[in-house]
This record gives structure tokens, C-alpha cells and sequence, in this order.
């Protein structure tokens, strides 16, 4: 699946329609020879199939569109995640502006340096799938140095509180980040999705249809609409990996607005 991730989207769908398609139809043609060799199709009533093929789309649609949705839930909420760590990292920006000249540049060029390590080390290892701990090293540096501040004034006291307060919902955003790296569809699931796919093309083969392109043409169909779910599970399964996944851009705005007026 590795490789897929770093195909263009359009390529990667087109890939599935054409390898579901072709399975199903050289399968669709298999079924349509052997059924009429043996004499099976004079044996099926359409009314009776009809009924049982339709539970079993009605069962497996219902099953790949949770999928669907909760594949989707976990992109948005990567996603989410990412954009939240980002503002987090912009509020700590603004909420130094109240500390001590030289602590004040100290700090800040810590939160630029964090920033720069989220968009050339973190962001590239969780498009190869991996999990990283690239800043950790910083964020407690920033902490420690932040921890040694003592107030001086009610307004100072007021900004340190607030500033600790941001630092701590910054670490939390980013534990989610981190956690957020190792989202995938687990294998029972994408055990679900296939072997249902495949019992509903099966089911399509036992209509008695005299012509071979017009149950061709159903089969079809009904085998595009799948692979399309099915692209689009596996499309937004890891929302960090690939070329496709999730960008650094709210990172790359804030670093922008770090440099810019530092």
C-alpha cells in the first residue's frame, strides 16, 4: 500500500476502477460460461435473486459507508489537529510579547526553531509513516526556561499564566499530532470492505440475463461505485502518509509570521 501512497489521487482511483472492473467482468464471463455449461441459470428465478441481492447491497452498504465516514472523521480530525498545534504555536507567539527583552528573543527564536523542525524533519517522517519525536527536545527546553521566569508585576504574572497555560495546550495538540500519525483502517475492517465487494459482485452473476452486455454493463457499474468507496477508504485512511496526505501549511504560515516579525 506504500506505493500508493505516492501516485497522484486521479491516477490512484483510475488504478482501482480498472482493477475491480477488469476482475469483475473476467469473472462475470467465467460465471456466465460455466452456469450455462452446467445448466444452472435455468434454475435461477430473478424475482427470488432479486430479493437476496438486494439485502446483501443494502448489508454491505450500510457496513462500507460507516467505514467511510469514520475514515473521513479521522482525516478531518488529523487534519483538525494539525491546524490547532499550528495556532497554539501563534498564541505562545503573542503571549511571549509581555516578557523580558532578552528572555522574550530567547523564547522566541526557540518557537521559530519548533516550527522549522515540524516542517523539515517531523512532516517528512510522518509521510513515510513513521512516528517522531523531532522537537520534543525544544518544547522542553522552551518549558524549563519559561518555568525559571518569575513575574515581576501583576501584568507580567497575568502574561506568564497565560503563556504556561497555551505551552501546556500546545504539548497536548501535539501528542495528538503524534497520535494521529498511526490512524489506519484496521486489517478486520479492510477484510469487510474486499470480502464484501466480492460477495456483491458474485451476487450480480446469477441474474439470468440473456445479454451478455447488458448484465456486463450492471455488473459494471455496480463494480465502479465500490471501487470508488473503496478508493476513497483507502485514500483518507493515513491522513499523515503519502504525497496526498495532510500538508505543513498552517505550520508554514505561522513560521512565515514567526520570521516576519521576530
Amino acid at each position: 500500500m506504500k506505493l500508493l501512497d505516492y501516485i497522484p489521487l486521479w491516477l490512484f482511483a483510475l488504478l482501482t476502477v480498472v482493477a475491480f472492473d477488469g476482475t469483475a467482468l473476467g469473472g462475470l464471463a467465467c460465471a456466465r460460461r460455466w452456469g450455462h455449461c452446467l445448466g444452472l441459470y435455468t434454475l435461477v428465478d430473478n424475482g427470488t435473486v432479486g430479493w437476496i441481492f438486494s439485502a446483501i447491497l443494502v448489508i454491505y452498504a450500510i457496513a462500507i459507508g460507516l467505514i467511510a465516514v469514520a475514515t473521513w472523521s479521522n482525516a478531518s480530525a488529523a487534519s483538525s489537529v494539525a491546524s490547532q498545534e499550528a495556532s497554539q504555536i501563534a498564541a505562545l507567539y503573542r503571549s511571549l510579547a509581555g516578557y523580558p527583552g532578552p528572555l522574550r528573543k530567547d523564547l522566541t527564536r526557540s518557537l521559530v526553531r519548533y516550527t522549522q523542525t515540524i516542517i523539515q524533519d517531523a512532516w517528512p517522517a510522518q509521510q513515510r509513516g513513521e512516528v517522531t519525536e523531532k522537537g520534543i527536545e525544544i518544547l522542553l527546553d522552551f518549558e524549563r526556561r519559561i518555568l525559571r521566569f518569575e513575574p515581576a508585576s501583576e501584568g507580567q504574572y497575568i502574561v506568564h499564566a497565560e503563556a504556561l497555560r497555551v505551552l501546556s495546550t500546545l504539548v497536548e495538540f501535539r501528542r495528538r499530532r503524534i497520535e494521529a500519525t498511526s490512524y489506519a483502517v484496521p486489517g478486520s475492517l479492510w477484510a469487510v470492505v474486499l470480502i464484501g465487494a466480492a460477495l456483491s459482485i458474485f451476487a450480480s452473476y446469477v441474474f439470468n440475463i440473456r445479454s451478455m452486455f447488458v448484465q456486463a454493463l450492471m455488473t459494471t457499474l455496480l463494480t465502479s461505485m465500490i471501487a470508488l468507496l473503496v478508493f476513497f477508504i483507502a485514500a483518507t485512511d493515513h491522513p499523515y502518509r503519502g504525497t496526498n496526505a495532510i500538508g505543513s501549511q498552517a505550520y508554514q504560515i505561522v513560521l512565515h509570521d514567526l520570521v516576519e516579525y521576530e
